[in-house]
């Protein structure tokens, strides 16, 4: 059939047989009689709107496509060929539908729209619309200088939420949006936060903050799964001679997994903070006794959704992901002092993603064991768990002297290995050695999967009386090299 057709685009006529078009009868054409007209289907429409294209014809079998709704097309044919064009008689009812959103109801009820995702309190699907809106990507990013971390943003819309606009790994479009909260009391939304000391930390008060969590604001989008703290910087008081933070504390509220109480130096640490699955808000909290030391804290807050890649294996309070590394307790510092730095109520788990091995190598594999062992250490004790420093020895007596202060690395073994060998789970003392009462640091390996230390302490510090002429007082806690191996 010869059809002739027009468009604003070609601003011409065109008669001919088109078959590079696909032409399609609708399924209503049995309801118009034998002879129903014919459809192209427009490739330029609107994502919920369904345009279609009848070909006209008047007396002289010459057609004109009209993309509009049957009211329009019925419109601008009374205007234009008022005694000339017809158009056959189509029922919108499906255009109709999709404006009055019933098709978006029905997209709504697939995704579970009654089914609360994470911290979602409202239909997910209106969360996905927001999808659309060219700044509601808030894209994670790192400043061009490496040193701080922040969202992609115009740079006017990063100032509308109180950020600074730098440099970064953003589009052409968009900065770096650095946002930082210099307050107690404060109220986060945005990821990549920092939260830093004001100028004045007065003793005997209390500086908290919130972690608002809602996929319904733009600058979220998606559940909240986990919460990820690094301590850019950490400086408060000190623990007593006890271990236990009786001064100075930072506490978290609002995670289900094990968060201790942490005081003293704690520069570079880090915590991931499970949430639970109808978590609206975590509380971060400092608080302050009676001391003259200068506080400070800077504090990176970063948001991870729950279909994050990198979110931390339940239970863990801190996930290292590199093949070689090391692990500190919090509080541990190489200093020449030796007053208690060890924290009292210490109950979590460090975990290590498996790694691949010789990466440079053509056949990269699976690590299958982790090995520790102690850090380089200047002036400090590498490992200083329980018992008296001076000398320093493991555990005495099995297992079952590791009771109060301890680590548990499963299926520890020496390496290289004793004949016959031995494993065992718990380590204490000031040294780290499979041998019992042993006096030579060992490097202690382990199969188990998954990589997991357990570091627990209690609250019974014992320590060397303070009128010993020996200055080796308290417990340090450890610093521990830990690498992936093959076996």
């Amino acid at each position: 059939m010869l059809v002739c057709c027009w468009t604003p685009q070609r601003s011409a006529s065109i008669c001919a047989f088109n078959v590079s078009d696909e032409v399609k009868r609708d399924k209503r054409h049995t309801y118009y009689g034998s002879e129903p007209p014919m459809y192209f289907r427009s490739t330029d429409i609107h994502p919920f709107k369904r345009y279609w294209q009848p070909i006209l014809s008047d007396s002289n079998g010459e057609g004109e496509i009209i993309d509009a709704s049957t009211e329009e097309r019925a419109r601008m044919l009374n205007r234009f060929w008022p005694s000339k064009k017809v158009i056959a008689p189509i029922d919108s009812s499906d255009d109709d539908e999709l404006l009055a959103s019933r098709f978006l109801s029905r997209i709504q009820s697939k995704s579970n729209k009654n089914k609360k995702n994470g911290n979602s309190n409202t239909p997910s699907f209106f969360a996905r619309m927001r999808n659309m809106n060219p700044l509601s990507t808030f894209m994670p990013c790192e400043a061009t200088t490496g040193k701080e971390g922040g969202v992609c943003l115009p740079s006017p819309v990063c100032s509308f939420y109180g950020g600074r606009a730098v440099d970064g790994d953003c589009n052409m479009a968009s900065s770096c949006c650095i946002n930082e909260v210099e307050k107690c009391g404060a109220l986060v939304t945005l990821n990549n936060t920092y939260w830093q000391a004001p100028a004045a930390v007065s003793s005997g008060s209390s500086c908290g903050l919130t972690v608002k969590l809602d996929e319904n604001l733009v600058e979220q989008k998606k559940a909240i799964c986990q919460i990820r703290l690094d301590f850019i910087a950490f400086l408060i008081e000190q623990p007593n001679e006890q271990s236990v933070c009786s001064v100075d504390s930072f506490q978290v509220a609002g995670a289900i997994n094990k968060v201790p109480v942490i005081c003293g130096d704690n520069d570079g640490q880090h915590m991931y903070l499970t949430l639970p699955r109808d978590a609206t808000s975590a509380q971060l909290i400092m608080t302050f006794g009676t001391s003259t030391i200068p506080r400070f804290w800077r504090i990176k807050i970063a948001m991870l959704p729950c279909d994050s890649d990198y979110l931390a294996p339940d239970e863990c309070l801190q996930y290292f992901t590199s093949t070689v590394g090391s692990i500190v307790t919090f509080n541990w510092k190489d200093t020449t002092s030796r007053t208690t730095r060890q924290l009292a109520n210490q109950d979590y788990y460090m975990c290590f993603r498996t790694e691949l091995v010789h990466r440079q190598a053509a056949s990269a594999q699976v690590a299958t064991t982790l090995c520790l062992s102690h850090c380089q250490v200047s002036s400090g004790l590498p490992f200083s768990i329980s018992g008296d420093a001076e000398p320093p020895s493991s555990q005495t007596t099995g297992d079952e002297s590791c009771s109060n202060d301890y680590i548990v690395f499963p299926g520890g073994y020496s390496f290289p290995p004793t004949i016959p060998v031995k494993q065992r789970d718990r380590f204490c003392g000031s040294i780290l050695s499979q041998a019992e009462a042993g006096t030579l640091p060992q490097t202690i390996c382990s199969s188990a999967k998954p990589f997991r230390l357990l570091y627990r302490t209690n609250s019974d510090e014992t320590l060397t009386p303070a009128t010993d002429p020996n200055p080796l007082l308290g417990n340090q806690g450890f610093c521990l090299k830990y690498e992936q191996r093959l076996s």
